[in-house]
């Protein structure tokens, strides 16, 4: 059954009913249907809050049709169109006399519009999801090639019933007895007819070029969309965004969901208000604390270790951190190791409690580390790994952190051998990959409980 030209539909007509609902008739029955809700300029509000949302999702488009969006799409895309539609909101009231909802009326009317307005959108994502896992509302799919690639898509099409596809099986250049190939490039035509295909995947790396010549006969009589899967599996990126340099299509690798400008925000937005709290409410008394110990315990020397790492995009920055070694000449070079005699007596309560590194907090108060993120390195260290590990330097493409993903699975400390840091960068790619705030609230608490808990690491 095919009615997804009416999802779009169902899905504005809700939107403006809610619209209406809380902007126009909740606020005629607050006020018992009487003159005030009948006069002028209160009639031109109620056509130009329409008008506004109208302007809205032509700009953000909320009822894009794509089978693959998802949730975070939705959440987003309705999330900036309501902080979209509040000056539209507001400029009405600098060019018109309404008396409307009060200051503290209308405080709530945004964000209960967004909820509202989000359970919708969600209540019907889920209602097509479970009416396509039962097998309505689908696409039929055949992939072209069959390689690691082709196999992966296969998987796809076949663990997510709810995305509304289904597998038909994989046409080949030449026969082959491999299980779900349904036939080669000169079947094509024929199966496309006889199966209702809707959809072919040509894998890029792996058709013949006699392909193309085939797909124009299929295209000039059949309703079938093609899809161009390119092979990225070299890269470990999971995003990948298509742009256009003129009339030439270019495919953009994006670094992970660090990439988009919201989730960035989103993250600055955690960093700064953290770390102010931490430089204000706790730095402010412990720094002066920890220059006092160091006087009485006859350990000369500044209280701030000042030391270049990588940053993010491979720039060096000044990490600081509470001195916790005596002065030495191998400090930017040689990495802390189990009882290493540098370290003075109070050094070791700060680095076995990993007090030593509450200065980075201004650092990430300053912009130059996040508070989750891939541990930063020496220089030296970032020029001796990005020869031995492969895609080492992708790590740099997002700040680092005073806590990562590796170091809640154990991986701190002294690096012994090469399969240690390897390890660490694949928690490292494994972070930048699959970010999610949930993810970097997670780490923390892990990290917290760690240092509760004491960490045989710490040294």
């Amino acid at each position: 059954m095919r009615y997804s030209k009416y999802i779009s539909v169902i899905a504005a007509i809700g939107d403006f009913l809610i619209l209406n609902l809380l902007f126009n008739i909740a606020y005629c029955y607050l006020n018992k249907f009487g003159p005030s809700c009948q006069q002028t300029n209160a009639i031109v509000f109620y056509f130009y809050i329409n008008f506004a949302w109208i302007i809205t999702i032509s700009i953000f488009k909320p009822y894009k049709l794509d089978r693959v969006l998802g949730k975070k799409y939705i959440l987003f895309t309705y999330l900036k169109s309501v902080i979209f539609l509040f000056p539209l909101f507001l400029l009405f009231f600098q060019a018109f006399s309404f008396n409307y909802y009060s200051r503290e009326q209308i405080k709530y009317l945004f964000p209960v519009f967004l909820a509202t307005l989000l359970l919708w959108r969600f209540s019907l994502y889920f209602v097509l999801a479970i009416y396509r896992k039962a097998g309505y509302n689908y696409r039929n799919v055949v992939i072209v090639g069959n390689n690691e690639t082709a196999n992966e898509l296969k998987n796809y099409f076949l663990k997510t019933p709810w995305s509304g596809y289904k597998f038909k099986g994989f046409i080949t250049f030449e026969e082959s007895n491999k299980k779900e190939v349904v036939g080669t490039y000169r079947d094509l035509e024929q199966f496309v007819v006889e199966n209702s295909i809707d959809e072919l995947y040509l894998i890029s790396d792996n058709i013949h070029k006699s392909i193309y010549k085939i797909i124009n006969s299929i295209v000039s009589k059949q309703a079938v969309k093609i899809r161009f899967v390119p092979d990225i599996s070299n890269f470990t990126f999971m995003n990948v965004k298509l742009v256009n340099y003129d009339s030439i299509p270019v495919l953009r690798v994006q670094r992970g969901p660090l990439s988009y400008w919201y989730n960035r925000l989103l993250k600055r937005f955690f960093d700064a208000i953290f770390s102010f709290i931490i430089v204000v409410g706790v730095l402010s008394w412990f720094i002066p604390l920890v220059g006092l110990i160091n006087l009485f315990t006859g350990n000369k020397g500044p209280v701030f270790f000042l030391q270049y790492r990588t940053g993010m995009d491979n720039k060096p920055f000044k990490m600081i951190k509470f001195r916790t070694m005596k002065q030495n000449e191998e400090a930017n070079s040689k990495q802390a190791i189990k009882n290493d005699n540098r370290i003075t007596t109070f050094g070791k309560l700060l680095r076995k409690t990993s007090l030593d590194e509450l200065p980075q907090f201004i650092n990430v108060l300053i912009g130059h580390m996040s508070i989750v993120g891939p541990r930063p390195h020496m220089l030296s260290h970032t020029e001796e790994y990005k020869e031995l590990v492969k895609m080492f330097m992708i790590r740099h493409a997002i700040k680092p952190g005073i806590t990562g993903y590796a170091q809640v699975r154990g991986r701190r400390g002294e690096i012994k051998r090469t399969r240690d840091i390897k390890e660490r960068i694949k928690d490292d790619l494994f972070y930048i990959e699959n970010w999610s705030f949930s993810l970097d609230l997670k780490i923390i608490y892990i990290t917290i409980r760690n240092i509760l808990k004491g960490d045989k690491a710490a040294y």
